[in-house]
């Protein structure tokens, strides 16, 4: 079953949004752990997402996406936005099978 993202709290996201927040997922799973999550996104994304695990529930995690973007004088601005996520179909207590021993 592939995992899918549910919004909890917070505006839209996007399709493209649950698909990065995914696979920001997967590599902090990678990392140890810090205190500061970092700023993750791919190339030259407008977006960065920054996740936390929420400690009581193991499938949910706060997500802050920054956006960067242009105003209409050519400033840059950024914008950063807050979601709550739930994380379905995916089984976080049992690790893969190593395939190659």
């Amino acid at each position: 079953m592939k995992p899918t993202v549910k919004l909890i709290e917070g505006r839209h996201i996007t399709a493209h949004d649950k698909r990065n927040i995914l696979d920001c997922i997967d590599y902090l799973a990678t990392l140890p752990p810090c205190p500061e999550p970092p700023w993750l996104g791919r190339g030259q994304s407008p977006k960065r997402y920054a996740i936390e695990a929420d400690p009581i529930t193991p499938s949910r995690y706060t997500v802050k996406i920054r956006e960067s973007y242009r105003s209409d004088y050519g400033q840059k601005r950024e914008q950063i936005a807050r979601v709550v996520v739930e994380i379905k179909g995916r089984d976080t207590q049992t690790p893969e099978p190593d395939l190659f021993s």
